[in-house]
């Protein structure tokens, strides 16, 4: 009996051991991809950034730092999953301007969602563009995000044309191209790390632009 209970009680510990212990290689890795880039961060890099052995890295991981910066990035983009979803701002009015639409707020949605998705993830985005000349793994990791951004962009565009809520010279091709490119990890980047915009102006900016390209 008392064999039993020692097993019984080993066994979650082991397992809360193993989740820190891999929280803590994910997080020594992400920091080093987007410090370092891809290509230069070594397995051993990783490991002594996390304070465990080479050995310890790829019994967590045993396909390797590809395995590594695709969980961190996955982890990145899903966020936390015991936190309640954001709730969107409410829109800034000043004087004169237009009362808001049901169209203004699915923009500050976007924008709401986009900006926090792209200040968790961000840096391991641009990580897998900047580093898909070097590496295949990148590359697909960059052309697998694009394809998906740009989904979802053309199934946003798409439900504010057949609203009716687009301007009358912006077709829903068009609207889709420019949510692809404005809520995309290198603008963000261009803007937050380069020009050292705040994220709040970053989201303003988002929002004040997306609604004067497209919104009627």
């Amino acid at each position: 009996m008392s064999e039993l209970v020692r097993r019984t009680y080993s066994s979650p510990l082991r397992e809360e051991a193993a989740r820190r212990t891999r929280a803590a290689i994910r997080g020594a890795a992400s920091r080093l991809f987007v410090r370092d880039g891809y290509v230069s961060t070594t397995v051993r890099h990783i490991a002594e950034e996390a304070g465990v052995a080479v050995r310890t890295v790829f019994t967590a991981y045993p396909g390797g730092k590809a395995d590594l910066f695709r969980e961190a990035l996955d982890e990145a983009v899903a966020g936390p999953g015991d936190s309640p979803p954001v709730p969107a701002r409410p829109l800034v009015r000043r004087p004169g301007d237009r009362p808001a639409t049901e169209a203004d707020l699915i923009v500050e949605q976007v924008v709401d969602y986009g900006a926090a998705m792209l200040e968790r993830a961000g840096g391991l985005l641009m990580t897998s563009v900047e580093s898909s000349g070097a590496d295949p793994d990148m590359r697909r990791f960059a052309e697998d995000d694009a394809r998906a951004t740009a989904d979802n962009a053309r199934t946003i565009a798409e439900g504010l044309y057949e609203g009716g809520w687009l301007r009358p010279d912006v077709t829903a091709e068009h609207a889709a191209d420019v949510l692809f490119t404005l809520i995309s990890p290198q603008v963000h980047s261009l803007l937050r790390r380069d020009c050292g915009w705040d994220v709040a102006h970053y989201r303003s900016w988002l929002s004040s632009t997306l609604r004067a390209t497209l919104l009627r």
